[in-house]
């Protein structure tokens, strides 16, 4: 008996991760047909990269991201449904006390795939579209502010309103957890419907849910204004099964022919997991509008953009148990919180992110992102507009914006991944500069191939750094 109740909850977890993947499929099909009626290759040319999320277009359906908007804590640690896309990430850097290194990642995506969204969501974009072309002043961005944030208070309304109506509510969840030990590689992707009950954030007391992957703050209600407090402290707890194809786990001392086979062995073997992670966390410093009060841009003419915060100065203390083997470790946090409109389209080829933790305690994120305006979608070339930034943050939390002319993040050696159906050459090791703040780091993965083979496949993983400074961080590449 317990081995069919075991058979059936893997079928479910297929049956669910293959309707996710249907829904998403067809929604992304029929966004493109919707803006562009031809074939992607045709267009854009057969050699260039796809964007990071494969097929998916803007549209005015969703909520714009518009400047003047100020992101606000802690109420904008919720979700945001009425854009296209939106994630809460963490990635920690962490070792034992007998020196192993560990890098961990947690990621929860939320897509919207409502291709009808609901009316209040398209009037609002289109108001504020028109908005955007009229004027720009201080005093109308004022003004926009208030009423944008007004307005979005009743598309959050709309949108819960919009669960009791229908079995789901046109949210689509993903979840991203990721080990690498020095050996191995320890990764696996979930999937859910929104406003069915197993995925959702919730903004008191904070806590993202997929499953049973909890992220979780301490306290229950918070004022506006007690930002930190309202997310941390706070406990992770994740376990997944899935090893690395490069490192499997032997189970009953036979490794499982495939990922599928190691899978449903993982899951019908009692109490196994192949990874626990417990980890508790807590700040040291404030949070962190990227940008212009958290209004990021990705490109030049600002066609790319997004609303983006972070909390760069997590400490983390934990367990980690890897297959059986309980390991006490601390170290270093980072957390991400994005979420818009206009990145998950062709355009947006993708992006090299760094986050960053100095040996004089003050951190820099930087990023270049990779995008194809309209003068390239007839050209065949793999070339693309390249937009560099990086915020510098002090140890003491101040930030400062290094715009693109004040900032060099180049490539020094690539490293071909065998992951999924290509072998892949992607740029691992880095070199950036901010001559201003006498910055000059060589960035190098701290091990070989960490690359999430998911459903949009990347690059995540912990680097060193040397140079100016020493330190330890993350490294995020998209688009390859």
């Amino acid at each position: 008996m317990t081995n069919q109740l075991r058979s059936t909850n893997t079928s479910f977890l297929r049956f669910k991760a293959n309707i996710f993947l249907v829904l998403v499929a067809i929604c992304f099909t029929l966004n493109a047909c919707t803006e562009n009626p031809k074939d992607e290759n045709e267009t854009l040319g057969t050699s260039t990269p796809k964007g990071f999320f494969g097929n998916m277009q803007s549209s005015d359906a969703f909520t714009p991201v518009k400047r003047g908007n100020t992101v606000e804590l802690p109420r904008d640690h919720m979700s945001h449904p009425d854009f296209q896309l939106e994630w809460w990430y963490l990635t920690f850097v962490l070792s034992a006390e007998d020196g192993q290194k560990f890098g961990l990642q947690y990621t929860l995506f939320r897509f919207n795939t409502e291709l009808n969204a609901p009316q209040s969501a398209k009037a609002n974009a289109n108001a504020e579209n028109s908005a955007e072309v009229n004027a720009k002043s201080k005093s109308e961005s004022s003004a926009e502010t208030s009423a944008s944030h007004s307005s979005e208070d009743n598309l959050h309304t709309n949108a819960n309103n919009h669960i009791a109506k229908n079995w789901s509510n046109g949210q689509q969840w993903m979840g991203h957890a990721s080990l690498h030990t020095a050996e191995q590689h320890y990764f696996e992707e979930r999937f859910a419907s929104g406003g069915v009950g197993n995925a959702y954030v919730n903004q008191q007391p904070f806590t993202t849910v997929i499953d049973d992957w909890v992220w979780k703050a301490a306290q229950a209600k918070v004022q506006t204004g007690a930002e930190s407090k309202a997310m941390f402290p706070s406990v992770l707890k994740v376990a997944f099964g899935q090893s690395s194809t490069h490192h499997p786990v032997k189970i009953n001392g036979k490794i499982p022919a495939t990922a599928a086979d190691r899978l449903l062995k993982l899951n019908n073997a009692p109490g196994v997991s192949a990874v626990k992670v417990s980890i508790n966390l807590n700040t040291s410093g404030p949070f962190i509008k990227q940008g212009d009060n958290g209004y990021s841009i990705k490109t030049q003419d600002e066609r790319l953009r997004s609303y983006y915060y972070s909390q760069p100065f997590i400490n983390a203390e934990g367990t980690l148990n890897i297959e059986g083997n309980s390991v006490k470790v601390a170290g270093k946090g980072w957390f991400d919180h994005e979420w818009t409109s206009h990145l998950a389209n062709s355009e947006a080829m993708g992006w090299d992110w760094f986050s960053l933790h100095l040996d004089d305690g003050s951190k820099l994120m930087a990023f270049r992102m990779h995008a194809m305006n309209e003068n390239m979608k007839n050209s065949t070339s793999k070339h693309s507009e390249i937009f560099t930034t990086a915020s510098y943050i002090a140890e003491n939390g101040t930030k400062e914006t290094i715009d693109q002319a004040n900032v060099s993040i180049t490539p020094t050696a690539y490293e071909t991944i065998n992951e999924g159906e290509s072998a892949r050459s992607v740029p691992t090791a880095w070199r950036i500069q901010i001559p201003e703040k006498d910055i000059d780091l060589s960035i190098r993965p701290f091990k070989e191939s960490q690359w999430n083979n998911s459903l949009f496949p990347y690059y995540e993983g912990r680097v060193d750094i040397k140079g100016s400074h020493s330190g330890s961080g993350f490294m995020e590449l998209t688009g390859y």
